[in-house]
């Protein structure tokens, strides 16, 4: 081996170290939910952020659909979805608001998406770390949870979409098979009209034949005459 090629083949496999660790990195990183900012009411406010490898039209609606079944309805308020009064263990003893936002990674990326949760104690008291710094951990890792129960809430709508799929599916492949009877029926009574269109036919031409006799014996007679 050359020493050229030595260190070619060395600079090969620490540019393929460097690409898996990246690798590892992004794929440790994506879905671990981290603190930052969020503006409500043209205010910054504190805010735990993670990435959700979902749309958010579907982020949005696994968080209704699970705070439902926890017995909170939700509202609305200047772009965030909010549950007032929530007791989540998760969280701590109190209760709180919870306002979320999901928005799309970037304009071409709609698959992916980031939640937004600001946590208040009500009448708009937003917490930061500075505030109830036990809050704040305990709420990320409530945020890493809820990639979970994305997960589980998309898994379940596909379920429930692939249903629909197989309804469909199964009511067109009755609807072709009620079909291929009537037209075997159909098929059956041409089949039978054609068998009498011959025999009738056969019969006719025997018909013609006679009266065509019949005209033939006439006019002999004629002839004689």
């Amino acid at each position: 081996m050359t020493v050229n090629n030595y260190f070619y083949k060395k600079s090969i496999m620490k540019l393929i170290i460097t690409l898996l660790l990246s690798l590892c990195i992004t794929v440790i990183s994506f879905g671990q939910a981290r603190t930052g900012t969020a503006d409500y009411q043209k205010v910054s406010r504190a805010a735990i952020l993670n990435d959700m490898p979902f749309p958010a039209k579907t982020v949005e609606n696994a968080l209704i659909d699970n705070f439902l079944k926890k017995g909170y309805k939700s509202s609305s308020s200047k772009g965030f979805t909010v549950f007032k009064g929530v007791r989540l263990t998760e969280l701590g003893p109190d209760s709180y608001d919870l306002y979320f936002s999901a928005e799309r990674v970037s304009r071409r990326d709609k698959d992916n998406s980031t939640l937004t949760l600001l946590i208040s104690k009500g009448f708009d008291a937003f917490i930061n770390e500075a505030d109830d710094a036990t809050l704040i951990t305990n709420a990320v890792a409530y945020m890493n949870g809820l990639r979970d129960v994305v997960a589980a809430y998309d898994l379940e709508q596909q379920i429930a979409d692939q249903e629909n799929a197989v309804k469909k599916a199964e009511k067109k492949d009755s609807n072709l098979k009620d079909e291929a009877e009537d037209l075997q029926k159909k098929k059956s009574k041409i089949e039978s009209d054609i068998a009498r269109n011959i025999k009738d036919k056969a019969d006719q031409e025997k018909e013609v034949a006679n009266q065509k006799q019949i005209l033939e014996t006439l006019k002999a007679k004629r002839k004689i005459n």
